[in-house]
């Protein structure tokens, strides 16, 4: 019934993987598209074979073809030689790009890896800081992209019990949702009206 792909790089996406995106029903309207930074200067320093506007472009194209289409993604901060200019570049592009979702890491060295042996290393208490502002960004993106499906029916996969008779499962484009129900529902797909925002999760009504 559902198929979800996991992770999945922006240079990943060809115009063949995104024509079966379009026209297979059984896949989820969901992308998780790692980004790690909206600084260019960092993703070069990352060594990330793209740029931010490349980035946009697939974004754009995706969503053109998909309307409603959830995007998530991942974000670094404080890898070394993020300046506050970097920093700044990157929240503004990540705001600009609507994310329904933002994974939110401090960078922490790897033995071996080039990164950990440069000399311009990021303060923990910066990277407290550049953390505290992104998880910021994230749960307002959130919420921004939950609020255009309010009053919307959406499939909901019932997944688990979270409370007396209180199911929690995802919508086809990766939202949560709690619904009342005192019905074994665990695996099965079934219509849910969205109704209320709370701050991590959606409100919802079987039907």
């Amino acid at each position: 019934k559902r198929l979800r792909l996991s992770s999945i790089e922006v240079t990943e996406l060809t115009p063949d993987l995104v024509e079966t995106l379009v026209t297979n029903p059984k896949v989820c309207p969901h992308l998780h598209i790692p980004l790690q930074s909206g600084s260019d200067h960092i993703l070069s320093r990352m060594n990330r074979p793209y740029t931010t506007r490349e980035f946009a472009e697939v974004v754009n194209t995706l969503r053109l073809k998909l309307p409603g289409l959830a995007i998530t993604t991942d974000v670094i901060v404080g890898f070394p030689g993020e300046d506050a200019e970097d920093h700044k570049a990157s929240l503004e592009f990540a705001r600009s790009m609507g994310f329904a979702g933002i994974h939110v890491f401090k960078y922490s060295p790897r033995t071996g890896t080039p990164a950990a042996g440069y000399h311009d290393q990021v303060t923990p208490a910066t990277k407290e800081e550049r953390s505290k502002e992104f998880l910021q960004l994230a749960e307002a993106s959130w919420q921004e992209y939950a609020q255009g499906f309010l009053g919307d029916t959406l499939e909901v996969l019932a997944e688990q019990t979270v409370g007396e008779n209180l199911w929690e499962g995802h919508t086809g484009n990766y939202l949560r949702v709690r619904f009342a129900s005192t019905e074994e529902l665990r695996g099965q797909i079934l219509g849910v009206k969205l109704v209320r925002l709370s701050k991590n999760y959606i409100s919802g009504e079987d039907i």
